[in-house]
């Protein structure tokens, strides 16, 4: 549903962040702007809190601002790009972030994204999106194309077939050395898929691959790849 208002003196605002402390200073910034007013915020802890966000006038709401942990911001934003396409989205980033990550929020088409946790880059942020401008900070550009260049897999931006068989194997709980006898490859060689399956996904351990296994690996069907490579 997309919808169109003429712009207002006052950008509405709702605020979704994962602690107290953020919730108190980010409402308290935003109320001190002249031209904004926090409508209705919330603090979401985990995915089971993201629907409903929260009993908000969203017929009201113009800009959303988002200071969550990467997994749970992902479902927030997939909530809000299914319900309120209408609204846009600033995204401030708790931590660092891989490419990978960065580009798949920017996919969901959020309206702004920064890493700068000071006051006057998030409602610079905040405005720019109400104005149908948008943007992502210098820093945050920066650090993006830094990582491009120093990642050997980022012209590729997909796994090989191989690379979504060793996943598969992985969220069947099997280890590197049971991997690399079912594919007929080195320790070694299942090493760098399975580092390769971590940098794509923007994650620095086994658990999480796994974890995002169901949302993205499985749609690969790695059963038919071949073993022989």
């Amino acid at each position: 549903m997309t919808q169109f208002r003429e712009k207002t003196s006052t950008i509405r605002i709702a605020l979704f962040v994962s602690s107290d402390l953020e919730d108190e200073g980010l409402t308290h910034v935003i109320s001190g702007q002249t031209d904004m007013d926090c409508c209705c915020h919330r603090v979401i802890h985990d995915q089971r809190e993201a629907w409903p966000l929260c009993q908000c006038d969203w017929g009201q709401v113009e800009v959303a601002v988002m200071m969550l942990p990467f997994q749970l911001l992902e479902a927030v934003i997939r909530t809000f790009q299914e319900n309120f396409s209408y609204v846009r989205v600033v995204v401030v980033m708790k931590e660092s972030w891989h490419w990978s990550r960065i580009a798949r929020i920017l996919n969901y088409g959020v309206a702004g994204l920064t890493s700068a946790m000071s006051s006057p880059a998030i409602i610079s942020m905040v405005r720019l999106a109400y104005y149908h401008t948008g943007g992502v900070d210098s820093e945050m550009v920066r650090r993006l194309l830094d990582a491009l260049e120093d990642d050997d897999d980022f012209s590729k931006m997909r796994l090989k077939p191989l690379d979504y068989l060793v996943w598969g194997l992985m969220a069947e709980g099997r280890s590197n050395p049971e991997i690399a006898e079912y594919c007929a490859i080195s320790i070694s060689h299942t090493k760098r898929c399975v580092n390769r399956i971590f940098r794509y996904l923007g994650v620095h351990d086994r658990a999480h691959a796994i974890a995002l296994y169901g949302d993205y690996g499985a749609e690969s069907n790695y059963t038919g790849v071949s073993k022989s490579h």
